[in-house]
């Protein structure tokens, strides 16, 4: 009598998604991956570290992290993770898990910090970060739950070729696109008040009665960055000259050193700066009050979707073009003799904190 032994047959790629459901796999291979895909296509269309959260900016910044890198590096990992969810079945799901759980920390840390306005995840058209976080939630919750059942593109030999391929091709897209947008940009910076300085070799002579020409000093060549990060935590206190923004702004007059004055920076496209010029300085300003526009991009203002200014008494000024200027106006700053007494980033509030002069 003869027994015969059975063996098992030697598992198969995908068996361990047996059971899986249609709607996990629609989830971990279509949605999440083209809900990845669209936030890494809107964020190297825009190239610009603007488009990140940011509390996490600060703390890159505070880390001495170029902000460019750090925009190249997390998009070309959106493009790793987008080719994994749809060609390596193995680990399509741990990756939606881990990016899906990486942008709600994110968020979550962007609410704690007091960001309620964009968090950069689809570009300068995101929604705000509480309703980015509801929809990157939802989708985490649904990964977990439903596990999705097996569907091979290729096969798994011809899936890591293909995901190699992509990385390769993307990723150098990618830093390449964004490393691009690093250079910085020299700009000529005209003296406000140019003082009259005699040439040592062009004295007036004892016995003339004509005094020699003045000379003018020359303008001050600076070097702009490729990107500034504002952040006005030491601001109060210090004299406004010494503030490295303040500096950039082209042709201020040395008048802001005297007695008690405003200074404003503002985006000609935004409502809340139109809305503080309005009620507090459209009928009039107490005080001394310079307002200085700020670009909108890197290339310059935007041209469409301007307001109006209502300050009739501002003096206008602008921040030069060929830099990111990161920062969320209107920023108020209120002066006492050149000092800084109060500095505020973001003011849409009905009572600024800033009018102290009011």
């Amino acid at each position: 009598m003869s027994t015969e032994t059975t063996h098992d047959p030697a598992p198969r790629p995908g068996d361990q998604f047996k059971g899986g459901s249609t709607i996990g796999m629609v989830l971990v291979r279509i949605i999440v991956p083209l809900w990845v895909l669209s936030g890494a296509l809107f964020k190297i269309t825009e190239r610009s570290p603007s488009l990140l959260p940011r509390d996490f900016l600060q703390q890159m910044e505070g880390l001495g992290a170029d902000l460019y890198w750090v925009l190249a590096f997390l998009i070309a990992f959106e493009f790793i993770a987008v080719a994994i969810m749809l060609f390596v079945p193995a680990l399509a799901r741990f990756m939606a898990v881990f990016m899906l759980a990486a942008f709600c920390l994110v968020l979550l840390n962007e609410l704690r910090a007091g960001n309620f306005d964009s968090c950069g995840c689809l570009g300068s058209v995101s929604p705000p970060p509480w309703l980015m976080l509801i929809i990157d939630f939802i989708l985490l919750m649904g990964v977990v739950i439903f596990k999705p059942r097996p569907w091979h593109l290729t096969s798994e030999r011809a899936s890591w070729v293909i995901v190699t391929v992509l990385v390769l091709i993307t990723n150098g897209a990618t830093f390449g696109l964004v490393l691009s947008e690093m250079g910085p940009a020299s700009i000529v910076k005209v003296e406000p008040s140019p003082n009259v300085v005699p040439s040592p070799d062009q004295a007036t002579p004892e016995h003339t009665d004509t005094p020699p020409p003045p000379q003018v000093a020359e303008p001050a060549t600076t070097t702009l960055p490729g990107y500034y990060l504002l952040d006005t935590t030491d601001w109060v206190g210090r004299n406004v000259r010494d503030i490295d923004l303040v500096n950039y702004i082209d042709g201020l007059a040395d008048s802001l050193q005297d007695g008690q004055q405003y200074l404003i920076f503002y985006s000609r496209t935004c409502d809340h700066c139109q809305m503080l010029l309005e009620l507090h300085f459209g009928f009039g300003s107490p005080v001394p009050t310079t307002i200085v526009a700020v670009p909108e991009h890197k290339d310059g203002f935007e041209t469409e979707g301007t307001l109006d200014q209502p300050c009739m008494d501002c003096r206008e000024m602008e921040l030069p073009v060929g830099c990111e200027w990161l920062m969320t106006p209107p920023l108020m700053l209120a002066l006492d003799n050149g000092v800084v007494t109060c500095a505020k980033e973001g003011e849409d509030s009905d009572v600024p904190e800033c009018l102290i002069w009011h």
